[in-house]
This record gives structure tokens, sequence and C-alpha cells, in this order.
């Protein structure tokens, strides 16, 4: 990319420009700071500046063809950066960030938009150039002023956790028509290029005179791979590739962005999904339920349309859980959310309603080396030990079990504690029925998204009826689920929290207590414990990745053992049905199910 080491005239003329910023920063540039093709979180980045493309794809991958794809629901909006409406699937292929992340590193990301990246050696700032040929669609040309002109909107305008993403950033100044000057509150955050470098960029000549905040269905200008070419709304979206898209010979794209045409179709629910899928409506889908996979997938349904079955390894982090919401006050305290937990059955579960194919979790980082799994490590116990206010005594030497999965522990047992809990935190049973000191019974709703869902909560439901608690089970549409869980309103949900194999800031919006009440918050369970608010504040500051396991993991166990989610199950691979014509590379990415390495292959009619 002909990055080129960074000017010593330069900091004189950014020292001007910004005033109030210590001098000492021009000297750090001047001496220390290189532009690089790449950063790492930790230690050096796989791909030297010379490479070509990543490893996992195909860099002789073919162009053409389309790729078909199902979804549930609706969408009212083209803008997946905001909290208001729903975004159509796909939404984010029209945008291109600063950086683009390898799928095959922990956390590494290589220039996109960007084509040279400066770090302060003690990490007060970070600065990016601009590749001079990245172009909007509109044929304008991306420049610092739009970089800045986005941070501004996405932290002012755009979804709660991009104020908590970028609270750490003091200024940004454009030094040239191509660099962007980041300086930093502190040097803590090390995770922070990276955040900045996952930025999208929005185009200031288009968004200048235009309400970001608000959904809608106008095309906005943006300047990645595909762009909408046909909109029904609410019922069908199409993506064309951008034939003369500026960023195509970049090393991160080699191979990638292969479909000439990338579709998504909507449906009334799954099961008309699955239908449809099996009718051939669609080329591909992925299934999250074992049950599908095994029973309601027919063979003779899928060699008719051409479709077959592929499994590929999952390496990230994708614990499903129940998230109780500790913001309603009968469920405020950890002994009720423990007792609940003592009513799911897993490996009933799992072997009457899934083949036995999911792995009981006991993590919300489980089948990684993030789980906290087993007894604490002695680095582990000291950060714990500090907080002994947020966690019971054992948490400091012993292992976190499941409710209800200690060995040898029958369904009489499990009712048995439960109970003896409930009564520990105020509740009585009163005419077969648990009540509070007020008289007032303890009933429960969880809220759910899918119907197939239900069949989950059904034999929960009769063992907390036997208790005396009544569950109400809710199945409502995507976009009503969407807007109760941001509005906090609901008991309990079925949720993945979304984790990367190098997790960081974001876990202070998943689990901090700043934006705990905030419509929209990423705080699903409304965790509130200074604790937990310490243990996200030290994360992004980790000197190394051992440093950031010890970290994560006594996070991990401060949630767990406050029961703030009940981890149910996780499944290591990705199950997929989809068209003979699909392909995919040989090596696929071991961090992510990456469908812009996948390409279309004509069937030899022979």
């Amino acid at each position: 990319m002909g990055l080129t080491l960074y000017s010593p005239t330069l900091p004189l003329i950014i020292c001007a420009l910004l005033g109030s910023i210590n001098p000492m920063l021009s000297a750090a540039e001047d001496q220390n700071s290189r532009s690089r093709h790449a950063i790492s979180l930790y230690g050096e980045p796989r791909y030297p500046e010379s490479f070509t493309h990543f490893n996992y794809v195909n860099p002789e991958a073919p162009k053409g063809g389309e790729l078909k794809q199902g979804v549930t629901g609706h969408f009212d909006s083209l803008v997946p950066y905001i909290d208001r409406g729903t975004a159509a699937a796909g939404s984010h292929l029209m945008y291109d960030t600063l950086l683009a992340r390898s799928r095959d590193e922990p956390l590494t990301k290589y220039g996109l938009i960007a084509e040279g990246i400066e770090l302060a050696p003690d990490n007060t700032w970070a600065a990016f150039t601009i590749n001079p040929a990245a172009r909007f669609h509109d044929g304008q040309p991306v420049t610092a002023h739009d970089v800045k002109f986005s941070f501004d909107l996405l932290r002012d305008k755009g979804s709660t956790f991009y104020k908590q993403f970028y609270q750490d950033v003091e200024q940004v100044k454009v030094t040239s028509n191509y660099r962007v000057l980041f300086v930093f509150r502190h040097s803590n955050n090390r995770e922070l290029p990276l955040i900045l470098g996952q930025m999208p960029i929005l185009p200031k000549h288009y968004w200048a005179t235009r309400d970001f905040s608000s959904p809608g269905m106008a095309v906005p200008v943006s300047s990645g791979p595909y762009h909408p070419v046909k909109i029904e709304p609410g019922r069908s979206i199409t993506f064309a590739r951008v034939e003369n898209y500026w960023g195509k010979d970049l090393p991160v794209n080699r191979g990638r962005h292969n479909f000439d045409r990338i579709q998504y179709e909507y449906y009334r629910n799954s099961h008309v999904l699955l239908e449809a899928l099996q009718k051939g409506e669609y080329d591909l889908k992925t299934i999250s339920d074992p049950r599908v996979w095994h029973d309601q997938i027919r063979d003779e349904s899928l060699k008719k349309n051409q479709l077959i079955r592929t499994s590929l390894s999952n390496r990230n982090p994708q614990t499903l859980t129940i998230a109780y919401n500790a913001r309603r006050a009968h469920l405020s305290d950890p002994r009720v959310r423990e007792a609940l937990g003592y009513a799911v059955e897993f490996d009933w579960i799992n072997r009457h309603l899934f083949h036995g194919m999911y792995h009981r979790a006991d993590s919300v980082f489980a089948g990684t080396e993030l789980g906290a799994s087993g007894k604490p490590a002695e680095q582990e116990k000291t950060l714990l030990a500090a907080w002994k206010a947020d966690i019971p005594a054992p948490a400091l030497d012993q292992a976190w079990i499941p409710p209800g999965a200690e060995p040898g522990m029958t369904r009489r047992d499990r009712k048995r504690k439960a109970l003896s809990l409930l009564k520990q935190s105020g509740w009585a049973i009163n005419n077969n029925q648990l009540v509070n000191r007020n008289g007032k019974p303890l009933e429960l709703e969880i809220l759910l998204s899918a119907a197939e869902e239900e069949r989950i909560f059904i034999p929960v439901q009769k063992i907390l009826e036997s208790m005396g608690i009544r569950l109400n089970i809710r199945t409502v549409d995507v976009a009503q689920y969407v807007e109760r869980v941001r509005n906090q309103d609901f008991d309990m949900v079925l949720h993945t929290f979304p984790h990367t194999p190098s997790p960081g800031t974001e876990q202070a919006s998943l689990w901090g207590s700043a934006t705990v009440d905030q419509h929209g918050s990423r705080n699903i369970a409304g965790v509130k414990l200074k604790s937990i608010d310490r243990l996200t504040e030290k994360i992004p500051r980790s000197n190394s990745r051992k440093e950031l396991l010890t970290l994560i993991k006594s996070m991990d166990r401060i949630i767990l053992w406050n029961h703030y989610v009940l981890p149910l199950w996780y499944q290591p691979h990705w199950l997929i049905i989809h068209k003979k014509q699909l392909k995919y590379p040989k090596n696929p990415a071991p961090y992510a199910l990456d469908l812009s390495t996948w390409w279309y292959q004509k069937m030899d009619i022979n």
C-alpha cells in the first residue's frame, strides 16, 4: 500500500493546530511513531505489510451468482447504527470501516479506508491516514473530515453503546485532508485504537442535512462493497455488488465479496422460514436448533432442491443464556434468580428435545479459554478477594456449578433447594402459591421471539407450578420483542451475549452500570455492581493475553455467582444447509462464519 514513515515536521504543525494539547505529544510522535499497515491488541499482526490476502479465503474465488437468504420479522431502516427502528438484514454490506478485522486472529485489524495507522508509544493518541483512493458510491472522496464527522455523529446520535465506546476519546482533530488524529483522555485503554478502527465512515456531505437518528428507507450514500438495488419494505431487500468498488483489490478484500447479488427474503415466522428453505426458495440457512437439524429437515427435500448439509467449527464464545432482569423488584435478589435455575433440567431438555447435541454451559464464555470453568486461579482469587461484598465466600475457592447440575441431584432435591432459597429471600407457600411478605404471588414471564422456543419452557413451567410459581410464556413478533427489550419491559429472555475471542471495551456496555437504565441498553440483565464496573474498566487496559484472561474469568465468576444469567448450552459447530452451488474455502475462518468468503460455482450440466 506504499506506506511511508511519518514526516518529522508534521508534529509541529499538529501542535499548533491543537493548541491546548501538551507539546510533549509532538515530541513523542516525532521520535517514535511510525505508520503501519495493521494493529494487534497483543503481539504483532500475523500478516506482514506485503500480504496479498487472508489465509482463510480463496484468492481466486470467481465473481458472480447470487446468494439468497431468508430471515424473519420486518425492517424499516437502512441504518444499523441507531436504537430506533429495525435495520434491514445486510445493511452492514453498504458501509466500510477504517480497518478490517482478520477472522483467524483474536483481535487484529488491517487497513481498509485507512491505509496507515500511527500509535503513540504511550497510547495517548492514534492517527489514521485515509487511502486517497477511497470513494463513496457517489464518487466523492472519503476524507479525514468524514471520519471526524462520523465519530461525532455516532457518539451524539447513534446507538447508546457508542457513547460508552468512545468515552475515552478527548479530542478529534483533522490535521490534513487525509489524516485524522484521536487524542485520548488517558493511556489505559489499549483497545481504543482498534475500537476506532471498526468505526463505519459516513459521508458528511450526505448526513449533515439529514436526521441520522430517525429510521427511514431512503438509500444513503455509503462506500461499501454492496448497495441496495431493490427494496420491498418489510418483505425483501436485494444488494448488488458495486462493480467499481474502490476497495475491491485491497489485500483485506481479495477473495471476498464474490456474489453479484445478495438478497434477503422476509418470512412471517421461523416455521414458514424453514419450509421455504426446503422448497428451495432461498440458498442458505444456519441451524441453531439440533431438533430442526435432525427431525425437521427432510433429506428428500434437500436432494430435490440441490441442498446439502455442512458443519464448520465455531471457536467463538456463543453461550445461550436465560437473562434475568434484575431491575424487577421480584428478581432483584440473587437467591430468587438462583432458585429459578433449579427448575431448568438441562439433561432432560437436551436429551428429549435436542438429541443430546448441546454442550452444557458453565460460563457466559463457555467452550473457550475465556470461560471461568473450575476453581479460580491464584490471580483470580486476588482480584475477587477485593470484592467480597459482591460475591459469596465459596466463589473464592470453588467452581461455580449451574443450579441443579450438582452431581446426583434429583428433581426432589432441586425443588427442595429452590424453595429453601426462596424462603431465605422472604417468600413462602400459602394456599399452593408462593407469596411474598405482602401476600403477592410470584408470577413471571419469559419473553420469546420464536414459537419453537416455547417447548424449552413448558417443562420449566410445570416444575415452577409445583413450587407455587406461575410462569407465563409470551411469544411476540421480532419488532415487538426488540422494543420491549430496549425498554427493559421483561422478566426473563433467552439471550446470547455477543462476544469475540478477545473481549474488551464492549464488556462495559454488556455488564456495566453506566447505561443500565437507558433505553436500548445492552446490559440486558440489569447488572449493577461496583466490582463489575471496575473489572470492565480494567479489561481494555490489559497488558497481555494472560492478564486479559484473568480479568475476564473474574468478571465471569462474579456474574455467575450473582445469578444474573443462567448459562444453558452452546453448540461448537455452525450447522448449515446450503445450495450445492455455494462453495467455501478449504480453511474457513475459525472465529466467524464469514459468508463474504463464499462464492457461487456453476454446476456442470453433464
